[in-house]
């Protein structure tokens, strides 16, 4: 028996309140939490939450506020390298990113509120301005 089975089934003896397993093998136990997982990634990749779990992923990152010099679309920037992660520290992260030719910069999880992993729309452009008839 694997130790992974031995823990399941260890978590399966345990009585919560409400909760009747009697019927689930091992295989279904880890199967279902394995998809809830999936389905909890899923969620946070249509969200555009940057976090752990998506940070190691996602390859191009947008600017909730900061917009380019047209002032309607998002400033966007591409990873750079890979995640760096601690297992001390499981809430920390660091992703090195580029933007533009020359600037180099990392999104850590003190910033990641900021960005984004989904591409917002841009703002509508501005009515133009009529102009006047020389008289």
């Amino acid at each position: 028996m694997s130790k992974a089975t031995q823990i399941v089934n260890a978590l399966l003896e345990t009585d919560e309140p409400g909760v009747n397993m009697d019927d689930v093998t091992p295989e279904q136990f880890i199967s279902h939490h394995a998809d809830e997982l999936e389905r909890e990634k899923e969620r946070d990749r249509q969200s555009g939450v940057v976090n752990p779990r998506t940070a190691l992923t996602a390859q191009y990152f947008w600017h909730k506020t900061i917009k380019r010099s047209d002032g309607r679309t998002a400033v966007g920037v591409r990873r750079n390298g890979a995640t760096k992660t601690w297992k001390t520290r499981p809430g920390e992260f660091r992703i090195p990113v580029k933007y533009g030719m020359y600037e180099y910069f990392y999104i850590t999880d003190k910033n990641a509120d900021e960005w984004t992993t989904v591409e917002p729309e841009p703002l509508p452009k501005p009515p133009r301005e009529k102009k006047r008839a020389a008289t």
